[in-house]
């Protein structure tokens, strides 16, 4: 039997969305600068030296899903041990997160809540803390870029593919196959014109942009919210 829901499917982003900044490198820099640790800090000298040859400028362009600088510096932290990650990722929940959240997208989210809306959060941050926003805000589920672990300890790279661009719909569209469910329509938030195919797979869209208003927004159509 297909199971229908008669609230609302509400799509959160979280980085420059919800919170104020983009989380992904800033918990790896948080990481390295709690556990001091250096043991591949060449990579960052390599990363910035292909940065100033242009090349990652060239990898973005001809590849934009590939994402090399976040992957370089996921490397950063490879050797670490999971347990270390699951607690840091709750001290960076703290003290970064809950300081920085967007006044007017935190109080739109809680306002969905109270409408008993289905609220997922879709992002290409780090599911450590993602899970854990999640969880102490009661949300229905997330989606996040996993870090991949080997006996223990960080490999490196991701798990799965990084949650940006189309792929944070086809884990939607998984996500509601699995577990038949529909709504009544669904609502996306987002800052970035790289979810453009979420903005455009959402019912209503809602293009989320700090002071001033984003070209993009009016060029698809998009409603808009602007945040000091």
């Amino acid at each position: 039997m297909r199971l229908h829901n008669p609230m609302n499917l509400v799509i959160f982003d979280f980085c420059e969305t919800l919170v104020h900044f983009q989380t992904a490198d800033r918990f790896v820099d948080f990481v390295l600068e709690k556990e001091q640790y250096r043991k591949y800090r060449w990579i960052n000298f390599l990363a910035r030296l292909l940065y100033r040859l242009r090349i990652i400028v060239l990898f973005n362009k001809l590849l934009p899903k590939l994402n090399p600088m976040k992957r370089l510096k996921l490397m950063q932290i490879r050797g670490i041990a999971e347990s270390r990650i699951d607690a840091l990722a709750k001290e960076f929940y703290q003290s970064e997160i809950n300081p920085n959240m967007i006044a007017t997208l935190y109080d739109l989210l809680l306002k969905h809540k109270e409408q008993k809306d289905f609220i997922i959060v879709v992002s290409g941050g780090y599911a450590p803390y993602i899970k854990l926003f999640t969880e102490q805000h009661d949300l229905n589920h997330y989606f996040a870029t996993e870090i991949a672990f080997a006996k223990n300890k960080v490999t490196g790279f991701f798990e799965g593919k990084d949650c940006l661009f189309d792929q944070k719909v086809v884990l939607l569209n998984q996500f509601l196959k699995d577990h038949k469910l529909t709504f009544q329509k669904s609502i996306a938030y987002s800052d970035s014109f790289s979810d453009l195919p979420l903005l455009q797979w959402a019912d209503e869209a809602f293009v989320v942009s700090r002071k001033k208003s984003q070209p993009f927004a009016k060029q698809f159509g998009f409603k808009e919210i602007v945040h000091n």
